[in-house]
């Protein structure tokens, strides 16, 4: 398993709304937009992050695995000729939306801040369990001492607790 690491980039806490029994999710990363990212993207290589996302029953003093997991990748490509940048998102590995910028400060609201995802589905759970979202990023890898593979993450973000609507009664 690769070591982790941060550089000074935070996500948010999530800010979840609920809506005919889906999460939608708000979250921003900052300080993710350095100069060596910057250079990445102007050489034309496709680069993005990974954003994991947990849905997650609240409990005091207990540690769960998360009830349902997904990932939100985005990913831009500079093209040179046209001075332009295709902005690529998948939810789950399926692409929802690829758009495209010219102006690196609209490149970088598109790339880091994420607003009404629709992540996670409700309609199985009880009303009265109580919820919680968890959001981090992925902003690739570096090696240690030249060979110790580590991932460059933020810390967790975690959601207000929330209760789903018109979900199962509770013992069903």
């Amino acid at each position: 398993m690769p070591a982790t690491a941060t550089f000074g980039a935070e996500i948010s806490k999530p800010v979840v709304t609920v809506e005919e029994n889906r999460a939608l999710i708000d979250f921003e990363l900052s300080e993710a937009f350095d100069e060596r990212f910057l250079d990445r993207i102007q050489s034309g290589l496709p680069t993005g992050f990974v954003y994991r996302l947990e849905l997650r029953k609240d409990r005091k003093r207990w540690y769960d695995r998360p009830m349902r997991e997904t990932t939100l990748q985005v990913v831009a490509m500079y093209d040179a000729v046209a001075r332009e940048y295709l902005v690529n998102t998948k939810l789950g590995g399926k692409l929802v939306e690829s758009r495209g910028v010219t102006d690196l400060a609209d490149l970088e609201r598109e790339m880091t801040r994420v607003i009404r995802l629709p992540a996670f589905e409700l309609d199985e759970f009880p009303s009265s369990w109580r919820l919680i979202v968890r959001v981090r990023a992925e902003m690739g890898s570096k090696t240690l001492l030249s060979f110790i593979p580590v991932t460059i993450k933020t810390d967790w973000g975690e959601s207000k607790k929330f209760r789903t609507k018109n979900a199962l009664p509770d013992g069903a």
